[in-house]
Order: C-alpha cells, then structure tokens, then sequence
C-alpha cells in the first residue's frame, strides 16, 4: 500500500474515517513556515468569473445589454403594455407570445440551440473595455499575430494595465444581465460553500514560497465539505481529502517568483451543481498565477480554455445535467433550467451558444479552421489546508 501525501500548512488537522475535522487556527506566520517536508496545501475559498467593473457601461457594451425573448418582445410596438391592460394582464399576454424555448413545433432551443439561429439581440463586450485576467496565447492582438492552435480575437486590456488578455467568455457574454457586478452568473460559488463541491490545490518539492523555480502543483476535487466560520468564511488549516475520480485529478509544474505563484498549462476537470443536477466544468490548458501573501492565502488567477458544447451544458443549456445517481436528468428539469435562466438572464439558447461558437478561440481545427474552446477566465482565493491525496 502506497503511504498517504499529507500537503501541510499550520497547525495540526486530522481525518477520521474520510470525515474532515477542524484543526485549530494557526496565527499569521513567516512563509517559511508554511511548508512541511516540501508541501503545502490549500482549499479554494472564493471562486468567481473575471469580469469588469465596466460591465454593462457604455464603455463596454456601447450598444446596450443583450435581451433575451421576454426583453426583445417588450422593446417591440406590439410588446408595449396598453393603457386598459393590468401588469397581471400584461405579464400574462407577454408569457403567452414568447416560448423562451424556441419557437412552434420545432425543436426545444435550449436542448438543441444549434438549430436556432445566431441572435441579433446578443451584444457582445467592446475591446475597449478593460478586463480582469492574464495571457493565455502569449501574443497581442495589437500586434497582428495569432498563436499556433488559435483563431484570430481582440484581446482586452488588462485591469491593472496588462496587455493580451484573452477572455472570449467575458466579451461572449459580459453584455448579458446575470452577468453584471453583483449578477445571478457570479453567485456560483454558494453551492461550493453548502458542500456540493470544491476544489483543492496542493504543492510539492517546494522550499520556498517567496521564490522556488520548480514546484508540482496538483488540482483536486474536494472530497469533504468546506468548513466554515459563523460568518460564513471558509476556514483556513482544515483537513480535506482529495476525491478519488482520476477525471478530477491534474498534475503540472509551476514556479514561484517573488510571491507569485504561476502554473504550466494543464487540462483539468471539475464538479459543478445547478438546480440539484451534477454537471462538469472542463478546463483545457488550465493555468495558475497566484499571489502568495504573508500567512499563506493565495488570490489571482484560474484561466484556460472551455470546450464550447461542454461550457453551454454547465452554464446555459444544462443538456448533460445529471441525477446523482448518474442517471440523466429529466428533460423537463434540464430544459426547464435552462428556459427558466434564459427568461430572466437577458438572452436566448440559441443567442449564447452561437456567441460563443463566434467567439472561441481556442483549439484550432486543422481541417476547418474552426475553434473549438473559448478563453475563459476566474478570479480565485485559496486559504491553507491539510489536503489528503488520493493515494490514501
């Protein structure tokens, strides 16, 4: 039997049959003493999509913010509420005239958005708004070049002035409601602090947390519930055991310079919920650049590249939503989640899925030109954590 990895930070945690238990809250200290036998480990506290304190300016969507088929129909002559027509009246005509599903007896758009149309009404972010992120292809698109395996994008200007950030996700949809500082989108992260899943980083071979030229960097699925405190904040120096699906597990090397923790791209997976259906959230090429403060706390960073079909399913369309006994979930709950989101989010199936295929630029199709994946980009913290691997 393979001995355990134990990535430690502060004081003492323990497991009891797979059951994490709360180790006692270590006072701030040096980063040199934040490692044990060359590891370290840590639970993501926060997690949420890099946007822009500009969504929905005039700066970034200079031609409005998307609508969806309730917003479309209401900006319509027909759409307007009459003089003799109660609000009741007229929330139940507009309900009447749209099916945020699609249209007659075609196909339900939200299932199949390919067979829908782009949409009009779909209004993508302006490069000139900056946003939050890093480089992913290593090139501006300033200077006219396109990276081997890309397609051709406006890159953003970086919030903290950076150049070449590639957030296609943001300029797909950072025009759409949910989407604005403080929307619906970024409230994803409340079923990772009820339990539902988690995400855990663990270094190897590292010495130093200021500066070390080659560390592992290991990505896990969580599986213990986050611990929190009375006020709802993920505590630091908690056990947690790494889940033991491999498709959930990734490993890559990565360096540390002055503080700043930066990854190797590496394909990764993990667990994502909505509506008590099981869903994935791929990342291809995921990559890491954290900051690591003082008492250990990591914030910066979680980018890649998401399989289009598949960030559709998680975000939008829910089309693979899963019971949690693996079974498929209902239709009418899959394409009622994604109907339902539609309607009040401020665009249609079919509008997202095609800004996103319009605007992918990852995974170059040799034959086709076509890509396949979309840059996307998330803001994360990471406090520190005993983290179990999954060779226990």
């Amino acid at each position: 039997m393979s001995s355990a990895k134990t990535f430690r930070y502060g004081a003492a945690g323990l497991v009891f049959g797979g059951l994490a238990v709360l180790a006692a809250v270590a006072p701030a200290q040096s980063q040199s003493n934040l490692i044990q036998d060359g590891k370290a480990g840590f639970v993501i506290a926060d997690i949420e999509y890099a946007l822009t304190d500009l969504a929905g300016s005039e700066l970034a969507c200079p031609d409005g913010l998307s609508m969806g088929a309730f917003q479309a129909y209401a900006a319509t002559p027909e759409g307007q509420q009459r003089e003799d027509e109660s609000d009741q009246e007229y929330r139940q005509r507009v309900f009447t005239a749209v099916n945020p599903f699609g249209g007659g007896d075609g196909p339900n758009l939200c299932l199949n958005p390919e067979a829908g149309a782009s949409d009009p009404h779909m209004h993508p972010v302006a490069s000139a708004a900056p946003a939050y992120g890093i480089d992913l292809d290593g090139t501006d698109a300033r200077t006219g070049s396109v990276a081997a395996g890309t397609c051709a994008h406006n890159d953003f200007r970086g919030v903290d002035g950076g150049r070449g950030i590639d957030n296609q996700f943001f300029r797909a949809v950072g025009c759409t409601r949910t989407f604005q500082p403080g929307g619906q989108a970024n409230d994803f992260a409340s079923e990772m602090l009820t339990g539902s899943w988690g995400i855990l980083l663990a270094l190897e071979d590292v010495q130093d947390l200021r500066n070390d030229d080659n560390v592992v960097v290991h990505f896990y699925a969580n599986a213990d519930p986050i611990q929190l405190s009375p006020s709802r904040e993920p505590l630091a120096d908690v056990t947690y055991a790494a889940g033991q699906d491999p498709r959930y597990q990734a490993t890559t090397r990565g360096r540390i310079v002055n503080s700043v923790l930066t990854s190797e791209p590496v394909d990764a997976r993990f667990h994502y919920t909505v509506n008590a259906m099981r869903l994935d959230r791929p990342l291809n090429d995921a990559r890491l650049r954290l900051t690591i403060s003082a008492d250990g706390a990591m914030e910066g960073y979680l980018a890649g590249y998401a399989p289009v079909e598949e960030i559709y399913d998680t975000v939008f369309g829910f089309r693979t939503g899963r019971t949690a006994d693996g079974e498929l979930a209902p239709v009418r709950a899959r394409a009622g989640s994604a109907g339902g989101y539609a309607g009040t989010a401020g665009h249609t199936c079919n509008g997202v899925y095609h800004a996103l295929r319009q605007m992918a630029d990852g995974d170059r199709d040799p034959e086709t030109g076509e890509c396949n994946s979309i840059s996307i980009q998330y803001r994360i913290r990471a406090v520190p954590a005993f983290v179990i691997s999954p060779d226990a």
